[in-house]
């Protein structure tokens, strides 16, 4: 019995270790993600990395001071091309424009256009054979202009010279204003004359004859009270005023002679012993012809001005 007992466990055993050393279970589920780990310390700085190649250009040769070795350089206005620079400078271009090309083959010829109109010109009447619809004509001794011709025939010309014109200020002559440095000092009967020339060599005898001199005058060297500064007036011009207690008359006069003006000052009491040179005077010259200044007044200068186009 005791013997039984034994081998009863001892088999038991056994089973229990046969078991033991089977096969594995079923996998069991995963378990939760773990914590992140601490983040780890930065890597050392890389060497730096070689200089990189550049391209220049200009519209020369490259200096031997631009760029570094291994450099490009273009000529743009040659198309040579350099590099790669190296220790011994920029070396031999190469270009790289190639030569011409070859002219290519003639294209075919394309097709006849629509003809074109034609202007035909004559003296006379443009015949009803002349021509095709779509001309034109021009009767130079009239200006009278046909066309376009439609249905074979010539329609009613219209004429393109206008209505004559009123004659132009074109040939106006204007001077600069002109300030006389120093004045002649005669005394005739009692009464003293200051004149002084300006040389005016526009005036012919045909201007004399035929046309017509405008002489203007700027006072400057009155006492604006008498004369307001820059004001403009045709001679010959009358200042009256007192000087003093006494009234005085002063006359500025213009004669014009071949080539030349002459300025004139009188004074009725004699009041200078010299003048001023702030007086300035301008002269213009019209040619016969010249219609224009028919419905101008001549002592207003700014009229004339405006009708004759004159600049200050």
């Amino acid at each position: 019995m005791k013997n039984f007992n034994i081998s009863l466990f001892t088999f038991m055993a056994a089973v229990i270790i046969f078991t033991s050393c089977g096969k594995d279970g079923a996998v069991g589920p995963v378990g939760p993600a773990g914590a992140a780990g601490p983040v780890g310390a930065t890597g050392a700085v890389g060497a730096t990395g070689a200089d990189g190649t550049k391209i220049y250009s200009g519209t020369g040769a490259p200096a031997a001071t631009l760029g570094a070795t291994g450099d490009f350089y273009l000529n743009t206005s040659n198309s040579d091309f350099y590099g790669p620079k190296t220790s011994g400078g920029w070396g031999t271009a190469t270009n790289l424009k190639g030569a011409t090309g070859a002219t290519g083959a003639t294209g075919a010829t394309g097709a006849a256009g629509t003809p074109g109109s034609q202007i035909y010109s004559g003296t006379a009447v443009p015949a009803s054979s002349l021509g095709a619809d779509g001309d034109y004509y021009l009767n130079t001794a009239n200006y009278l202009f046909y066309g376009p011709k439609a249905s074979g025939a010539w329609p009613v010309p219209i004429n393109l010279k206008g209505a004559k014109g009123d004659p132009g200020t074109a040939n106006v002559i204007y001077s600069d204003w002109y300030t006389p440095a120093t004045y002649a000092k005669t005394t005739i009967f009692g009464t003293i004359n200051f004149t002084t020339d300006i040389a005016a060599l526009k005036i012919t005898q045909d201007i004399l004859d035929k046309g017509t001199v405008l002489v203007y005058g700027k006072l400057n060297g009155y006492n604006p009270v008498i004369w307001p500064t820059d004001q403009v007036s045709q001679l010959p011009i009358a200042i009256n005023y007192m000087s003093g207690t006494t009234p005085n008359l002063d006359t500025w006069s213009a004669l014009c002679t071949l080539g030349n003006v002459r300025i004139s000052l009188t004074s009725s009491t004699n009041a200078y012993g010299s003048i001023s040179n702030a007086h300035q005077f301008r002269y213009v010259i019209i040619p016969g012809g010249v219609h224009t200044l028919s419905v101008v007044n001549l002592k207003n200068y700014k009229e004339v001005q405006q009708a004759l186009h004159i600049k200050d």
